[in-house]
């Protein structure tokens, strides 16, 4: 294993560790809808910061390094909204949709740093990358809770609405502190030369 190998695993971890953090502290400090018991389970809407961390991974380290962040800062917040809650769908199921929002950035930003004025277009980047990964949520919601936890379509969907509107205020919100972050000249190449 080269060094360049080793120092993307130790990014990867350092990167999942803090957007596990990013997690746990926007979710303490910003509660949005405290649990709501709903049969079987119960159902909690809170800022989650953690995305943060997958786009500074994806930015920087491409697809694989957005991909792999994603899915181990996702761990807090399967806890947070699935496990604790009862919910074993979305304990599992909410890294793999967070993996899918690394995968997407890595791509989209990728593409998008290869463009000399790509810093107005980060904020819409963060908002497409999240595209597959809230149509993963809605489609776990409105078709998958309905049939596991029996809950009327419609409480699934509104649900689904709730969470979505939600993620993608957070998108916006991450796009612009990604936008400040990619502008400050001695952050980026402090990131490109860990990454190169």
């Amino acid at each position: 294993m080269g060094s360049s190998s080793s120092k993307r695993i130790v990014m990867t971890g350092v990167l999942g560790a803090l957007g596990n953090a990013l997690s746990f502290l926007s979710i303490r400090v910003a509660p949005i809808v405290p649990a709501l018991p709903l049969g079987p389970i119960s159902f909690s809407v809170a800022l989650d910061m953690s995305h943060l961390a997958t786009f500074i991974a994806a930015l920087f380290g491409g697809h694989i390094l957005g991909l792999t962040t994603g899915l181990i800062g996702g761990l807090i917040s399967s806890y947070e909204f699935g496990f604790s809650k009862g919910n074993l769908i979305t304990g599992f199921g909410l890294p793999l949709g967070k993996a899918l929002t690394g995968l997407t950035a890595g791509i989209v930003l990728r593409r998008l740093s290869s463009r000399s004025n790509s810093g107005l277009m980060m904020v819409p980047a963060t908002v497409i990358s999240y595209i597959p990964e809230g149509l993963y949520t809605a489609l776990l919601f409105i078709y998958i809770f309905p049939v596991a936890f029996g809950l009327p379509q419609w409480i699934a969907s509104m649900l689904a609405l709730q969470v979505l509107v939600k993620a993608f205020i957070e998108m916006i919100v991450m796009g612009l502190i990604l936008l400040g972050l990619a502008r400050n000249r001695g952050f980026s190449e402090y990131m490109k030369g860990l990454f190169s």
